[in-house]
């Protein structure tokens, strides 16, 4: 195990578009019970898995940066006292931008956090209501600027595409003014409705316009020329970075590597099994306290299924898959990688395979049409 991701599921509103494991029940009550529940489970890991020194820690949720300077003291403490942290390990913190200040901002660098991802999202006032975020533009500039001030040498920015009533000027406007602030690393997202969100639910009954798949693709096109022409370079298919900022805790997933997952809906991939505790954030509070430790999801990989996960997942970076590694799944795949190349999807050069620059952009179709062939 190289990686630890701890998710904190507390917020002050829920994102419409979100549908990840989260709760706006924000109280120091619930925080505690949850600080509580997380060391029980860190006491059982210890027990269960071997665990080595960790090469890197994420905070995530969520909004770890709700919690107060007091519990973010706990937090560090309990993932000192149960886990080796290697010198040099990068220790990621997610923070949204109204939830920051300088008291808490001097303490995740006492604490030994060396990386911050700031939900920026839009520069757009109109937008960030309309997302149902907490903060306004004008909040990204002063949590950034009052990073910096504290030292991190290290931030990243996230910001979403295909947002509904946005239009290609208003991406610019956003990226020139992410641009302003000179982040180091940037995570391009395209928006995805989900089902269980309350876009899922507008889109379904037609009563937001969302950016056509036409523009969707423009938008992206122009997010990734832009960040290319400012020196980010474009090191996966979501992520941007300068030269040496790369996030080496989701280097970690793409390499498929081994990493513990704590938290509410948190996944964990260890000795070819895929597994996560709880579904919910009441369902994580009861079964560590009945010390019900079954796993709420679990997947055994076999060596075809990690082969072709792995191939995949190489293929998400810039880098490509290595031709010689996967030699023997290719072959099974040769018809369907030709089909690709012939649509300018797939190229392979220099003993890699790598997606084309629009095959980037149709990544998700390219993915389903070869994990199809082994029945993933």
């Amino acid at each position: 195990m190289t990686g630890l991701y701890v998710h904190i599921p507390f917020c002050a509103k829920k994102c419409h578009y979100c549908n990840f494991v989260v709760t706006t029940a924000n109280t120091s009550v619930n925080h505690a019970a949850f600080l509580g529940a997380l060391e029980k489970q860190m006491i059982f890991a210890g027990d269960f898995f071997q665990t080595s020194e960790l090469d890197t820690l994420y905070l995530g949720g969520g909004t770890p940066s709700v919690m107060s300077k007091e519990e973010t003291i706990i937090l560090f403490d309990l993932i000192k006292r149960h886990f080796r942290i290697k010198n040099g390990a990068e220790i990621t913190c997610e923070i949204n931008p109204e939830s920051l200040d300088l008291e808490k901002a001097e303490n995740y660098r006492r604490m030994g956090a060396n990386r911050i991802s700031l939900g920026a999202q839009s520069f757009r006032d109109e937008t960030l209501k309309r997302l149902n975020r907490p903060h306004a533009a004008k909040d990204i500039a002063n949590s950034f600027q009052l990073l910096r001030k504290v030292g991190f040498d290290n931030i990243s920015l996230d910001l979403i595409l295909s947002l509904p009533g946005e239009t290609l000027d208003d991406v610019k406007n956003s990226l020139n003014r992410l641009l302003e602030l000179g982040p180091d690393h940037v995570s391009l997202y395209e928006l995805t409705i989900e089902p269980k969100t309350v876009f899922g639910s507008l889109s379904k009954k037609g009563k937001w316009a969302f950016p056509d798949e036409d523009l969707q693709v423009e938008m992206l096109l122009l997010g990734r020329s832009t960040l290319k022409k400012a020196g980010f370079r474009h090191y996966e298919l979501l992520n941007y970075a300068k030269p040496g900022f790369e996030s080496r805790h989701n280097r970690i997933y793409w390499d498929n590597q081994e990493y513990l997952g704590l938290g509410p809906g948190a996944f964990s991939y260890i000795k070819g099994q895929r597994f996560m505790f709880a579904a919910s954030y009441l369902d994580y509070l009861q079964k560590i306290e009945k010390g019900d430790w079954s796993n709420s999801e679990e997947e055994t990989l076999d060596a075809e299924k990690k082969e072709v996960e792995s191939f995949l997942l190489a293929l998400r970076t810039y880098e490509g898959a290595d031709t010689g590694r996967f030699h023997s799944l290719m072959e099974r795949m040769e018809e369907n990688i030709q089909n690709l190349e012939a649509k300018e999807l797939l190229a392979s050069t220099g003993g890699r395979i790598r997606l084309t620059n629009r095959g980037q952009l149709f990544a998700e179709t390219v993915f389903a049409e070869l994990s199809s062939l082994t029945g993933r």
